[in-house]
């Protein structure tokens, strides 16, 4: 008979022990609280069972629950807004580190800098810097984790002015696989800090705090979304990608490719932009935009305001504060939590039409699948995207080897989602998963290569190179220095050179 691990050994009563030496909580199978508990923002996950997800109140906590999965032969994860999109926030028989109630903020004496707690998502962490009418360059999604999306990069609409989330760093703290609490910044364990500013998402430790330069928002952001006709796509997608690219830096741009409910004959696309200064200053930015693609678009959004509603304005319109949270994770979460797979592909030069024609192509024969394309229809639950995004400006002045975030001549960053309902029959997961990988295999001749780790993908194959390419050798060495036997872990974490 062979002979057990020491996890498998591990009782209910070794988890109690674990639970009275913490000032949170350590949340087991048995209890009520953890179907909440275990769950990530995206249903696809809702089977993964963890041994234990233990609700950290301190640094102290974690060092504690770092000390007993050693003890336990347990892996340890470290989560913080549940968003990873290849799930790597929980894991089968492994124990959660759950920073969320570490949310705490202090803003420095000079008003130059602050230090948020590791469990903070972007719309609380916006809120609290508010009152300095300052804010760090973050993202659009209310509920990411900002330990999460900095760890990995970051873009939002402040991306092309101020650079990446990584970028306004300064420092962290963060409990390493020996259980000890360091301090990473440019003078103390560098090496670690450079690798964590791209590619610290789960691989060295779990961070606790992050302290980060604040950048100005005191001025107006308008908010304006166009629609273009279908049977205009290509050239809406050709005409945007040298615009967007050419435009001054406070203007940030999306554009949204996605099916329709199916009494639609096509799909939609949608530019999304965020500017930030005089309002005024767009509507010829605009003008040069819809003259290059040879008509206007109708405009279906136009609002101006200040920056700490960009979340709302983005995904959660009409709802309150604690409401713009995932539904079944938090009490009052009214946000749908979809079942998602997504690709993506940092594109370092302009793209030629026959790639966008690609595009346009994939997306007409979902929306013509009735099975992926189903009535009802829902646009969270249901819905294939395309999604691109300038990501150049200020991310492009930092030299690809000054972090491990590497991707320095992107022009933009494109994903493509599949989403279905959670529980859905096999033969849907199945269509999606298909349509997904037939999409981004389609597109092969058109893609650079590389890949956008905050989108990391359990399926994109070279995915070291293309996530970390020239800096991955280095990384691998950081890894073995403090973390040389692999503690944490996963199948996309950087593993020991």
């Amino acid at each position: 008979m062979a002979a057990s691990t020491s996890s498998e050994r591990t009782t209910a009563a070794h988890f109690r022990k674990l639970a009275s030496a913490l000032e949170g909580s350590a949340i087991l199978p048995s209890s009520p609280d953890y179907a909440r508990a275990h769950r990530l923002w995206n249903s696809r996950f809702d089977d993964v069972r963890p041994r234990a997800v233990v609700e950290v109140a301190s640094a102290e906590d974690v060092r504690t629950v770092m000390s007993f999965a050693r003890d336990h032969d347990l892996r340890p994860i470290p989560r913080n807004g549940r968003h990873s999109f290849g799930g790597y926030s929980t894991g089968e028989g492994a124990i959660v580190v759950d920073v969320s109630r570490l949310s705490a903020v202090e803003i420095g004496a000079d008003g130059a800098t602050a230090r948020l707690g590791a469990g903070l998502t972007v719309l609380p962490a916006y809120q609290a810097l508010w009152s300095q009418k300052c804010t760090i360059p973050a993202g659009t999604c209310p509920t990411v984790g900002i330990t999460g999306l900095a760890v990995g990069g970051g873009f939002g609409v402040l991306g092309r002015l101020h650079g990446l989330t990584c970028d306004a760093l300064t420092a962290v703290e963060i409990v390493d696989a020996n259980g000890e609490l360091r301090r990473a910044d440019e003078q103390e364990n560098s090496d670690l800090f450079w690798a964590i500013r791209g590619a610290g998402a789960g691989s060295f430790g779990v961070i606790t705090s992050l302290t980060f330069r604040l950048v100005p928002a005191d001025m107006p952001f308008t908010r304006v979304e166009l629609e273009f006709p279908w049977s205009s796509a290509t050239e809406v997608l050709s005409a945007w990608q040298s615009w967007a690219h050419e435009a001054p830096r406070e203007l940030a741009s999306f554009l949204v490719l996605e099916t329709r409910a199916p009494r639609h004959a096509t799909p939609q696309i949608a530019l999304e932009v965020v500017y930030g200064g005089a309002p005024s200053r767009l509507t010829p930015l605009l003008a040069e935009l819809q003259s290059a693609i040879g008509m206007p678009g109708k405009q279906t959004e136009h609002s101006t305001g200040q920056f700490v509603t960009i979340p709302a304005d983005f995904y959660s319109k009409g709802l309150r504060p604690d409401e713009c949270r995932d539904a079944g994770l938090s009490p009052k979460g009214k946000l749908p939590r979809p079942a998602l797979y997504a690709k993506s592909d940092v594109a370092s030069q302009p793209w030629p039409g026959d790639g966008f024609e690609t595009l346009v192509a994939w997306l007409e024969k979902r929306q013509c699948d009735p099975l992926l394309t189903p009535a009802p229809f829902s646009e969270t639950h249901t819905v294939g995207k395309v999604i691109l995004e300038a990501c150049d400006g200020a991310v492009n002045d930092v030299p690809p080897d000054a972090t491990a975030y590497m991707h320095r001549a992107g022009r933009f960053i494109s994903q493509y989602q599949a989403r279905w309902h959670a529980g859905a029959s096999e033969a849907t997961i199945t269509a999606n998963l298909e349509w997904a990988n037939g999409l981004y295999s389609a597109i092969a001749p058109y893609r650079s290569g590389f890949a956008y780790q905050d989108y990391i993908d359990p399926e994109l194959p070279d995915w070291e190179h293309a996530y970390y390419g020239t800096n991955l050798a280095r990384l691998r060495h950081v890894k073995s220095q403090y973390d040389p036997d692999n503690f944490f872990r996963f199948a996309r974490s950087i593993p020991p050179g």
